[in-house]
């Protein structure tokens, strides 16, 4: 009996996981087919980061977007595509500008095709010059939730892109061109997924061992 339903669980694990994993992007090779905000292939540096400049002026409502990881580049093959829900609880990067004042940023997630969304806004103002790391909650529950048509289900059970955004400064009347850096992008499993992971790893080492 017990055999049985440790070997249910091991199944039941990657089964979970259902296309989305523990992933963290580094851009030490290259791009990884990430493109900028007009959806040209992201700039890449030696140092292993992308980069984009754009005027952080022409933000609209939902910001400016900056960088894009999405399912028709296949973006980092495919390592942000999936469904999230009970399964990735966060996403953060480390992110730098030299706007000469401080900016805050966003992360949008869309089905493959960009609609419906929703968007998740940093209350961290990120100063210029400075390599930064955001966290965000990947929770309906979020104060710094927005949808942006549909559940946020519909969304996070079928993400097909991952768009990072600048927002506008309050009071910002004229151009402000901007080189925008981003590294270390990464999701995180839910608590509950990483103990379905961690059984799995068990599992397997008990059998290693016999």
């Amino acid at each position: 009996m017990r055999t049985t339903l440790l070997m249910a669980l091991a199944m039941a694990a990657p089964a979970a996981l259902a296309g989305t994993a523990p992933f963290t992007e580094t851009f030490d090779a290259g791009n990884a087919n990430w493109h900028d905000g007009p959806q040209n292939p992201a700039a890449w540096e030696a140092g292993g980061f992308i980069t984009s400049t754009a005027d952080v002026n022409s933000a609209g409502g939902f910001g400016l977007l900056l960088f894009r990881a999405q399912s028709n580049y296949n973006s980092s093959n495919g390592a942000f595509t999936g469904n999230y829900v009970g399964n990735i609880d966060t996403i953060s990067f480390d992110v730098r500008h030299d706007a000469g004042q401080d900016l805050t940023f966003a992360v949008r997630f869309a089905t493959a095709n960009n609609s419906p969304a929703f968007v998740l806004f940093s209350p961290v103002a990120v100063s210029s010059g400075a390599w930064t790391t955001l966290s965000f909650a990947i929770d309906p529950n979020s104060p710094f939730y927005v949808p942006a048509g549909g559940t946020f289900d519909a969304v996070a059970g079928q993400v097909g892109n991952v768009q990072v955004i600048v927002n506008r400064p309050d009071g910002l009347a004229t151009p402000l061109v901007t080189t925008f850096d981003l590294d270390n992008v990464a999701i995180t499993p839910a608590p509950g997924v990483l103990g379905l992971m961690g059984l799995g790893g068990m599992i397997a080492a008990r059998r290693r061992r016999c």
